[in-house]
């Protein structure tokens, strides 16, 4: 949760610095045109290609199976690669915007990254949730075809 508390108020600091107390960070001033289409396209695909990959980080099968052995050591790792991704997006994103003199491709792409960060929040139920997932899917698998067949006799038998 420092992690992620941390990121957010990295960022914050960059806005309040960039809007509120209008402090110049404008450093790619001289850039030409084709840099700035460079940059752009680069933190263009780095955000699209990484947003998706940390947000499902968990559901690959590597990720889950060492959830599920190592418990919490291996959510502390993958969970701050987790928000590692998306604060690195968030916090260069917001840079860059004021960095480029308020270019507004990186300002959409922070606020797309910000709108994320709530998904992966690490409260203390979701990490409990996170490395106890398997045992719940476990107890929960059975034969779907049994499992119709005896709501359908529950049934019939309420009707007699």
């Amino acid at each position: 949760m420092l992690l992620f508390a941390a990121i957010l108020a990295l960022a914050a600091a960059i806005y309040i610095c960039g809007d509120f107390l209008q402090v110049d960070m404008v450093v790619f001033d001289q850039a030409t045109r084709q840099q700035q289409f460079i940059s752009s396209t680069v933190m263009i695909l780095l955000t699209v290609g990484l947003l998706p990959l940390a947000l499902r980080l968990f559901r690959f099968s590597r990720v889950n199976a060492q959830l599920m052995q190592q418990g919490a050591p291996a959510l502390l790792r993958w969970g701050s690669l987790r928000l590692v991704i998306l604060g690195a997006l968030l916090v260069v994103n917001t840079f860059l915007y004021y960095a480029f003199g308020f270019e507004s491709a990186y300002g959409y792409l922070a606020v797309i990254t910000l709108l994320c960060m709530p998904f992966v929040v690490p409260t203390m139920s979701r990490c409990q949730a996170e490395v106890t997932q398997q045992e719940k899917s476990e107890e929960q698998t059975g034969d779907p075809q049994q499992e119709t067949d005896e709501a359908q006799d529950s049934k019939n038998q309420e009707q007699s």
